[in-house]
């Protein structure tokens, strides 16, 4: 009896040491996307929400993050134009849907009002591809 209680103890703390060193998985958001795969990295944007690491322009920072719609690196009026194009039906863009209900509405105007008045550039993203204009021939997909 002592020998099998001693050979399970054993076991036991032989598969803690071994789940000790397998390295932690960083999800800062708590979305159940690593970091390094997140695309809105500092922002829940992960498989139990709407928008699921949607990135409609492939630049490598989700919808939910980036309102830069031109990839100059920051949100400015010229973005501001986009997204008025997009709410008024005018000129539609999936870029502007940043919660992935599959329209521009109210929420995404509080999404881009809060980027652009904080001038916070697009992201953070974990993925080391993404870039403010990677060009139509490099998109950034984790």
């Amino acid at each position: 009896m002592k020998l099998k209680l001693i050979m399970l103890v054993s076991l036991f703390a032989f598969g803690l040491a071994f789940s000790a060193n397998a390295g932690a998985v960083v999800d800062t958001d708590t979305d159940l996307v690593p970091d390094a795969f997140d695309n809105c990295s500092a922002t829940a944007n992960g498989p139990n929400d709407p928008d699921n690491q949607v990135d409609s322009d492939q630049d490598g920072f989700g919808n939910f993050c980036d309102s830069d719609y031109n990839n100059d690196g920051q949100t400015t009026t010229a973005d501001f134009t986009e997204f008025l194009g997009a709410f008024t039906g005018s000129a539609p863009s999936v870029n502007s849907d940043h919660n992935g209900d599959g329209a521009t509405t109210t929420s995404d105007f509080s999404r881009f009002l809060a980027d652009y008045t904080s001038g916070l550039n697009p992201g953070p993203s974990g993925l080391a591809c993404a870039a403010f204009n990677p060009g139509p021939a490099t998109p950034c997909l984790p």
